[in-house]
């Protein structure tokens, strides 16, 4: 046998030879040739043609579709099959060398939703192969087996270390793109312009062979045979037009279930009954959606009540309730509790346990009237929880009070107080006496207690009285160092810390006198008659407030003082009415009074200590007034002429009240509740307010200007000519 061999491949061959170990000469070789080396393939000729695959292995830099061969190679073919008119459902693709016909297979289907017009097969020949290789492929429509429906066969002759490219093509028609080829084709599909219609297709009841199977409907279905519903429903067997599947025609049927309770639904979960006459007694043509068909009002349409059921069957009770039995607090009560249903089970309701009553105490005295809230938290407002008080109005009558001499049933008992309970007076009475003839007692406070404090009383001629207890008399001073003989003390004004008297005069000075003394210490004149004066200590820090004239006609002023420096009236943009008394519990609560000539008349105004402005508040209808007493920040009254009458007992809103019996022009008034007042008129008489009418406690013929005390059992009230008059006896 001849071998032709290049000069590079002798080369080659003698460097094979040689690392057998016969190369230490050119004429060994020659040798060897003749003899004992043998020719070897182009793949034993290079040992890189023979390694193992690497699958990153690729066709013009990309994965190849279909690999045939496991072994690198020098050489190897790439063949393009195109698609022309389908795509295969599998493509078997084999690789064959011509000389020995050893064979490579591989089968290749596209993924799944992807139509490619053609795919790339890479061969590489095992080691051993020849030259000349022959690739070819076969289509079929789904499996690789069957009916092939195109194939295509392309030679190629290997070369070293190059990738011969070769192309083969299948071709056919599939015009609806189902994956079946047409018949006309060579293919199945004995209707390739409907995709619904191909071997793979469910026979539909529609008079079309959707299946190309060549049976027709009437024999796939056995249409026009007898068929039965139920044993009360016969028909035959028709293709239903709209859903196209076999049915039973037969007369109208329904199906019905068991319905116990009568509510048009059926038993859930119960096997149905098909029928095709009336609804038989105990079943409804409803749906089998009742969980309880032995309860009417349980159903799927039935509406979720608060009952623990679950009333429309779908599987949860109470959804629509969701907060039930979660904690709560009962709004009308303020009590913890937890929710729970109504008695009409519509609604949730917060159920506690019974909250204690409190009761409105409006006097202050810790004992409540009739009016009672229940509740667990303490109400807003002077509510206490002890009941049985039989005059709310009067801070001295409650179930507790000890009987004092104030003509009233103190204790609740139904029993006014006894003579004993009045001593010093055989009949407890208002008593008279003339202190100082000549001289008009304008102006009066008490201080303390009926046992430990006393009571102050200002006028004309610059005279002044004090009794402080146990005196039996009334001492009389002349303000030394103060005012002159004609000085007229309009105004005072007793501290309860140290029984100090506060003075204002018509004059307009201020100043005051200690307890003890006759020297009074001037502060300041400024010429604008004072017509009232109170005072408030709050943290042992002394704010005086007055009531004075105004140089401008028809105006008042009022102010504050801290009894030092000089007094703080109201500014010009503050305007006020005349004022002609003033009256105070606390900062929040001072009120100064008066009114205009046209109507209607009356003015309050109240000091707002944040802006240090006098407000103007809302009263009803009525004549100017004359005098305010403050009882706490709810209560407070004020009087004026023609006998009005104005109460405040909520702590914002004023109401007119009854008038005394004589409509006289009324000067002053003290409280000590919302049913409990006295108030002095112009003609000499005292009147007592019991919370519903006023009645005259005492008549006299010359005027009073100012009333005081510590109590209803401790009361004042001073006029013209010297008069005082006690209650309920002179000490």
């Amino acid at each position: 046998m001849e071998i032709q061999l290049s000069e590079r491949h002798h080369k080659q061959f003698s460097s094979v030879c040689i690392q057998r170990g016969h190369g230490r000469r050119l004429l060994v070789l020659s040798v060897l040739l003749a003899t004992s080396c043998t020719v070897p393939s182009l793949d034993e000729l290079y040992a890189e043609c023979d390694q193992p695959f690497d699958a990153a292995t690729v066709i013009d830099g990309k994965p190849a579709d279909v690999l045939m061969g496991n072994k690198s190679s020098c050489r190897s073919i790439k063949a393009t099959v195109e698609f022309k008119g389908f795509v295969p459902g599998c493509l078997v693709v084999r690789a064959t060398d011509t000389k020995s016909g050893k064979e490579l297979t591989q089968n290749y289907s596209a993924p799944v939703g992807q139509r490619p017009a053609s795919i790339h097969v890479a061969v590489l020949p095992p080691s051993g192969w020849g030259v000349n290789v022959e690739v070819s492929t076969e289509a079929f429509e789904r499996q690789c087996e069957g009916k092939v429906i195109d194939s295509s066969t392309r030679s190629a002759a290997l070369a070293y270390k190059k990738q011969v490219p070769i192309a083969l093509s299948v071709q056919a028609l599939d015009v609806d793109q189902d994956g079946y080829v047409g018949v006309t084709s060579g293919g199945t599909d004995c209707s390739d312009g409907n995709p619904r219609i191909h071997p793979g297709a469910e026979e539909r009841c529609n008079d079309t062979d959707d299946n190309c199977d060549g049976v027709t409907d009437e024999v796939h279905f056995m249409l026009n045979q007898e068929c039965s519903l139920s044993a009360d429903c016969k028909g035959i067997f028709r293709c239903n037009p709209v859903t196209q599947t076999l049915s039973c025609d037969s007369p109208t049927a329904k199906t019905v279930y068991p319905d116990a309770d009568g509510d048009k639904y059926g038993q859930k979960g119960s096997e149905g009954r098909i029928i095709c006459s009336a609804v038989p007694a105990g079943y409804t043509d409803g749906p089998p959606t009742d969980c309880r068909d032995d309860a009417f009002s349980i159903n799927p349409g039935a509406q979720d009540l608060c009952d623990g059921e679950d009333n429309n069957c779908d599987g949860t009770s109470d959804e629509s309730f969701p907060s039930k039995g979660q904690t709560c607090t009962n709004v009308p009560t303020q009590c913890e509790g937890t929710q729970q249903c109504s008695a009409d089970k519509q609604r949730l309701e917060c159920v506690s346990s019974p909250a204690p009553k409190w009761y409105l105490d409006e006097d202050g005295d810790g004992y409540g009237g009739v009016t009672s809230v229940e509740s667990c938290v303490k109400p807003t407002g002077p509510y206490v929880q002890q009941p049985g008080d039989c005059d709310d109005g009067n801070p001295y009558t409650n179930p507790g009070a000890p009987e004092i001499c104030d003509d009233l049933d103190n204790n609740c008992d139904a029993v006014r107080e006894t003579v004993a309970q009045c001593p010093g007076q055989a009949v407890p009475t208002w008593v008279l006496k003339t202190v100082e003839s000549d001289s008009t007692w304008l102006s009066a406070s008490s201080w303390g207690t009926r046992t430990t404090g006393g009571v102050w009383v200002a006028g004309t001629n610059n005279r002044l009285a004090r009794m402080t207890f146990p005196e039996m008399t009334f001492t009389v001073l002349a303000a030394t160092n103060c005012g002159a003989l004609d000085t007229v003390w309009s105004s005072v004004w007793g501290d309860p810390t140290n029984g100090q008297a506060w003075l204002g005069s018509q004059g307009g000075k201020k100043g005051y006198l200690p307890q003890s003394s006759t020297n009074c210490v001037a502060v300041h004149d400024d010429n604008l008659e004072i017509f009232g004066l109170v005072g408030l200590r709050v943290n042992n820090v002394l704010s005086l407030y007055g009531a004075s004239a105004s140089t401008a006609a028809g105006e008042g002023l009022a102010f504050t003082w801290d009894g030092s420096g000089l007094p703080t009236y109201n500014s010009a943009s503050n305007v006020l009415s005349e004022v002609f008394d003033v009256h105070a519990h606390s900062p929040e609560h001072v009120l100064v009074v008066g009114g205009v000539s046209a109507i209607p008349r009356a003015r309050i105004y109240r000091f707002e200590p944040s802006s240090r402005r006098w407000t103007q508040e809302t009263v009803p209808n009525g004549d100017r007034l004359r005098g305010v007493w403050v009882v706490n920040d709810r209560v407070a009254f004020a009087v004026g002429d023609a006998g009005t009458v104005l109460r405040k007992t909520n702590g914002t809103q004023w109401v007119a009240i009854s008038k005394p019996p004589d409509i006289h022009n009324l000067t002053s008034v003290i409280a000590f509740g919302a049913n409990s007042a006295y108030a002095t008129c112009t003609n000499g008489h005292i009147y007592r307010f019991n919370g519903t009418s006023w009645t005259r406690v005492y008549s006299g013929n010359l005027r009073f200007n100012d009333i005081t005390g510590t109590g209803p059992d401790d009361i004042w009230a001073v006029g013209n000519s010297g008069r005082i008059v006690r209650w309920p006896y002179w000490p």
